[in-house]
């Protein structure tokens, strides 16, 4: 039984620090070279991609048949049946929620992150220039 409790909680620092390695690596690569994340977009887009399937495979292996479970000792404690995927639907509420509050945050927002724009912000930077002893 301990090893059992050891081999879980291995697992589960593990599997946050490659989860934390994977969403991080992409917003280091566009800090150190904004240039280079332009050209490594095609990577950048695979590595969102392989964390959004971690977080499905998560959500369908593991919290979808607990969900169900759960949901169905509340139904039988107030002797409610049902044939409807009643678990499958909360979920999906709760996953558009997420999804809803998350466009409507950012359509709302004035300013961009930092790291999104460098090329702009350096644009107008003066630093360096000889401009103001430069005669017309």
């Amino acid at each position: 039984m301990v090893k059992l409790l050891v081999a879980k909680i291995l697992c589960m620092v593990g599997v946050f620090f490659f989860m934390l390695l994977g969403s991080l690596l992409p917003v280091k690569i566009i800090e150190t070279d904004f240039e280079k994340a332009h050209r490594s977009k095609k990577i950048l887009s695979l590595c969102n991609t392989f964390g959004g399937g971690v977080f499905l495979a998560t959500c369908f292996n593991a919290l979808l048949p607990a969900v169900r479970e759960k949901l169905q000792k509340v139904l039988s404690l107030g002797h409610i049946s049902t044939d409807y995927p009643l678990a499958e639907t909360i979920l999906l509420l709760g996953f558009f929620m997420t999804v809803f509050l998350e466009q409507l945050i950012l359509t709302f927002r004035k300013e961009k992150p930092s790291f999104i724009d460098l090329e702009t912000f350096n644009a107008g930077s003066d630093v360096g220039s000889d401009s103001e002893y430069e005669s017309p």
